[in-house]
């Protein structure tokens, strides 16, 4: 029913309006982000994410546990219901089409795990690891849009127009139904911030790892000096890693970004001229193993997890579109191009190289002109994947430090980010084994990050619908939690 207008008591009271103003300014706020330089942009965009939640969540708990206003918590202080457009109050200039961000979605999924899939078939069998990655090509993306619901139920809850993958931890913690696990909120915050930089700094260092096995063999293959030498891999990894602090110093993705677009198409070219050398020295099937071991098994399904999972760039990518409302139609195209690449890479690979399958791919090229060239020119690509990647992890630790930094704020962030990618790089030297990285991460650190934090997530979310519906949804989110609790036992028993 609707209120009078002339009735004192319902009149907004000024504090009311105040209120209102600021959650309209936060939306203003954010949509200025995308109008200002790529550095400044970073720094608003931290600020936005870590400094105004609390007042959001703040008055959230207050509309919704206050007896003025009842439980109405999609209510402006003193005034009727009213529906949240997100989507208006982003105001993004430069927001993405479904086209395009189905390409960044796409870009997010392939990288390193694309390269060195074919090694955990040869660990899985051949058609245990093709009937696995179908089911996990299923499973993980229904994860990645049960995240992005959540986030998008959130954003009418709190009046803002985007969220982080840590701000959406944060508030539903701060929101759900555990009342005594509320106050916890900022650790949940942190721990998947903790999570997502562990994953980065691991993509980083298989990344440097593949640029030195690849720079190691090429080497080798066109200088018998280099053949003699027969320098270990940590060598070559200390070499590129000057090259690559080079390229860590820019502070700007905007200049990264034309070179990661080349970057992927060199990849992308080198990955299908596999191929096409793997079916031609491919015999027949009936020698290739179906089935292996458990072990073996859990350690394929670490891989093709980590070869599949785009749930880290999701966020970013909904966050950015012209109409997020059809995320799961990027969703669904990327699963389609994603999924069936993978499983052919992965597939024709070990049916093609059995078990002398190494990573990545491309080093079982022949030793001719062309894929040498192309090989070079991988190493090259890889390290400005390495240079993208980078910024994640990067800009995690950064926001705390840069705290600390009072004077020559530019300086120190270049002699981090020096220090960040030598660190790397004894971490790549201390543990040079490529599919043990994709492994690991894919199990333990995936494990937690696309199964077992989504589906918590979305039971805080949606514990206040109807029963029976809140019933079947907690059934379903159980078990992809024991999936994801199931993956990270497997992480540990695989290296047992």
């Amino acid at each position: 029913m609707k209120k009078d207008d002339d009735s004192e008591p319902n009149k907004p009271k000024p504090e009311d309006i105040q209120r209102a103003n600021k959650i309209s300014q936060v939306g203003s706020n954010a949509s200025q982000v995308v109008k200002t330089s790529p550095v400044e942009s970073e720094d608003l965009d931290d600020i936005s994410s870590l400094c105004t939640l609390h007042e959001e969540l703040s008055e959230y708990l207050q509309k919704a546990e206050s007896n003025v206003y009842g439980n109405a918590y999609d209510l402006y202080p003193g005034v009727e219901t009213i529906y949240y457009d997100f989507t208006a109050e982003r105001q993004n200039l430069y927001a993405t089409n479904l086209v395009e961000s189905t390409a960044h979605y796409v870009k997010g999924c392939l990288g390193a795990g694309l390269l060195g899939i074919h090694e955990g078939y040869m660990y899985g069998g051949l058609w245990a690891s093709l009937g696995a990655t179908v089911i996990l090509g299923f499973l993980v993306p229904y994860c990645t849009y049960m995240l992005i619901r959540s986030a998008q139920s959130m954003y009418g809850r709190l009046r803002v127009p985007r969220l982080s993958y840590a701000d959406l931890a944060e508030a539903a913690v701060a929101t759900g139904p555990l009342i005594f696990f509320r106050r916890h909120s900022k650790a949940c915050r942190y721990f998947v911030e903790l999570l997502l930089f562990i994953e980065f700094n691991g993509t980083c260092c298989i990344f440097e790892i593949m640029i030195a096995n690849t720079l190691k063999q090429v080497l080798e293959i066109i200088s018998q000096t280099a053949k003699d030498w027969n320098l270990d891999i940590s060598i070559y990894i200390i070499i590129i890693t000057i090259p690559l602090i080079l390229l860590c110093l820019i502070r700007s993705l905007k200049y990264l970004a034309p070179f990661s677009l080349i970057a992927d198409l060199f990849i992308g070219t080198c990955v299908i001229t596999s191929l096409y050398y793997s079916l031609s020295v491919a015999a027949s099937l009936s020698n290739v193993p179906a089935w292996k071991s458990v072990h073996g098994f859990l350690r394929f399904c670490g891989v093709c997890i980590y070869s599949i999972d785009g749930i880290g760039v999701s966020l970013p990518i909904e966050n950015n579109m012209r109409r997020p409302q059809y995320f799961n139609v990027v969703l669904q195209c990327g699963t389609a191009i994603v999924v069936p690449l993978v499983a052919m890479v992965g597939f024709f690979g070990y049916w093609a190289w059995g078990e002398q399958c190494r990573t990545p791919i491309t080093i079982h090229m022949p030793p001719e002109n062309i894929p040498i060239i192309m090989q070079f020119l991988l190493t090259a690509s890889l390290g400005v994947t390495f240079a993208v990647h980078f910024w994640v992890p990067f800009r995690v630790i950064w926001h705390y430090i840069s705290r600390k930094c009072r004077r020559r704020k530019n300086i120190l962030e270049r002699i981090f980010r020096a220090a960040h990618v030598m660190l790397l790089s004894c971490l790549a030297i201390a543990f040079p084994n490529l599919i043990t990285w994709m492994s690991f991460l894919g199990n333990f650190f995936m494990g937690l990050v696309v199964f077992i934090l989504p589906a918590f997530i979305d039971s805080m979310v949606s514990w206040n619908q109807p029963l029976v519906h809140t019933r079947l949804r907690l059934l379903k989110n159980l078990l992809i939690i024991s999936i994801g609790v199931t993956l990270c036992g497997g992480a540990i028993y695989s290296y047992d």
